[in-house]
């Protein structure tokens, strides 16, 4: 990624677990989320429509606000089972589930070169935790700067679980 006040480039337009190093979901906000069938056994993968926070940009002024390069994607899990949520919406003020932290809890071979992870999404309202066979992250827009953590509706074209991945 690179980026100055005015521009910012993607690397690429899809990113998985092999990219969960380098990638941060803090403050991401989640609009949706959906299970869609793989195959006649049963096979699910978890989706969620958030918008990714691709870079805080420090104020140029002592206190004034951050900035943000943020963009619609869709985080497919793959093959997800052992779900699990707890979330506690009473009192929260915001429309939106906002993630605190996507955390690898653990990884294991079942087979060469064939892996289950275990994820913990921990929200500020509670925590979704799976297994999956891995994951995929798809870029549906170039980001867009913003004042926000979020973009609006408009902004974002809506709520969508397209794995149509933008032009990078």
């Amino acid at each position: 990624m690179t980026e100055n006040q005015n521009t910012f480039t993607l690397d690429k337009n899809i990113w998985t677990q092999d990219d969960y190093e380098q990638m941060g979901w803090h403050d991401c906000s989640i609009y949706g989320l959906t299970f869609l069938p793989v195959d006649e056994i049963g096979t699910t993968n978890l989706v969620f429509d958030i918008d990714y926070i691709f870079k805080w940009v420090n104020p140029i002024k002592p206190g004034q606000a951050f900035s943000f390069w943020v963009s619609p994607c869709t985080l497919v899990f793959k093959d997800a089972f052992a779900l699990t949520m707890n979330v506690d919406r009473s009192g929260g003020t915001t429309d939106m589930l906002e993630i605190a932290d996507l955390y690898l809890v653990d990884k294991v071979e079942q087979e060469t070169n064939q892996w289950i992870y275990e994820w913990n999404i921990a929200l500020q309202e509670g925590s979704i935790s799976f297994k999956s066979s891995g994951f995929k992250q798809i870029v549906r827009q170039k980001p867009l700067f913003t004042g926000g953590q979020f973009l609006t509706l408009d902004e974002r074209k809506g709520i969508s679980f397209s794995q149509t991945p933008c032009i990078a």
